[in-house]
């Protein structure tokens, strides 16, 4: 009697844990990937100032990605360690700003995706630099222009002792004429 009582404990506790087995297997099989860097991609423009908006795109490899059409086509990425909405267009087009300031890392986070780059950003000085030293050769130029419209070139003395008197009068052969309406025709 031992023997039976052992052998129906036994496979009622099989059914059991095999019924648990199942409950799991079906909770796992519905989940959906994580998104990866594999799914996406971002690109920088070519060159980077420092303290100037940047444009940074995101791009989506598949633009069906169940993430995008779940979430309304919007994303919240962790840039830098703050917060960052992306709005995503039909065909998986994305982009938002970012500031280059003190450091010139940026690394983007979202589920399983890490993008950190630490691209050449140009410093804003050199545009004002560059600038300020060509409004100097301007203005240097044009205070030089200046002088030298006060102080004549060329000094010309005429002779006024000899005199032509057979020299005949110039008369011109030029009349004024006046337009008053033009029409064009198509």
């Amino acid at each position: 009697m031992k023997k039976i009582l052992c052998v129906i404990a036994f496979f009622i506790s099989g059914i059991t844990n095999a019924h648990q087995a199942e409950e799991t297997m079906k909770n796992t099989g519905g989940q959906i990937n994580r998104l990866t860097n594999a799914d996406m991609y971002f690109t920088l423009p070519r060159f980077i100032f420092s303290n100037t908006n940047t444009r940074i795109i995101v791009k989506f490899n598949n633009p069906d990605n169940y993430k995008l059409s779940a979430n309304n086509h919007v994303l919240n990425f962790i840039v830098n360690g703050a917060d960052q909405s992306v709005t995503f267009d039909e065909k998986g087009v994305g982009s938002f700003y970012y500031t280059f300031k003190g450091s010139n890392e940026l690394q983007i986070l979202l589920e399983d995706v890490n993008y950190t780059v630490q691209p050449e950003v140009i410093s804003f000085w050199y545009i004002i630099s560059s600038l300020a030293a060509l409004l100097l050769f301007f203005g240097y130029r044009i205070i030089l222009n200046i002088k030298k419209r006060k102080t004549p070139n060329m000094v010309v003395k005429r002779n006024t002792d000899t005199l032509i008197e057979d020299m005949p009068n110039f008369k011109s052969n030029l009349k004024v004429v006046r337009i008053k309406e033009t029409v064009e025709e198509y």
